[in-house]
């Protein structure tokens, strides 16, 4: 019998990401609701590592995204990383509270929804081998296997 949530993840200023990481990992929680529960409570740093760890890029490739001045990037990652539309619409509105972007969110939401998670995948990969030829001795920043969650 799968395992399921009986509530989100209590996401607070002290809340550790790693654990709420471990909770998805374990399917304690499901990954939509714990992005939806970092980005309501404007924690860019744990939505990163859950992407980061989704997509094997480091947590500071997946803020840059996260801040960047087109929601492109974030849209591409996010629905790399397996956001359902719940979830990405949760990181549209901490973008919108962050950035005060003047952003259409059904525009940005159909995009996400239009985009075939392969290919986002593909270029998240792209972006893994451009990190490590960056930098290969970096490690453990928010990477990890894609299967593992």
């Amino acid at each position: 019998m799968p395992r399921t949530p009986r509530k989100p993840p209590f996401v607070g200023p002290a809340t550790d990401p790693a654990l709420v990481l471990e909770q998805v990992t374990h399917g304690y929680v499901l990954l939509d609701d714990a992005v939806i529960a970092f980005a309501d409570a404007d924690q860019i740093a744990g939505l990163a590592l859950l992407v980061g760890r989704r997509t094997d890029l480091p947590a500071h490739a997946i803020e840059r995204a996260l801040e960047a001045k087109s929601p492109g990037p974030a849209t591409l990652l996010c629905r790399a990383a397996g956001l359902g539309a719940n979830g990405f619409s949760a990181v549209l509105r901490m973008r919108r509270r962050l950035r005060e972007e003047d952003l259409n969110p059904a525009h940005a939401l159909a995009n996400f929804l239009q985009t075939p998670v392969e290919v986002a995948q593909g270029v998240a990969d792209m972006m893994t081998a451009n990190e490590e030829r960056r930098s290969p001795a970096a490690g453990g920043d928010g990477g990890g296997s894609r299967e593992s969650l």
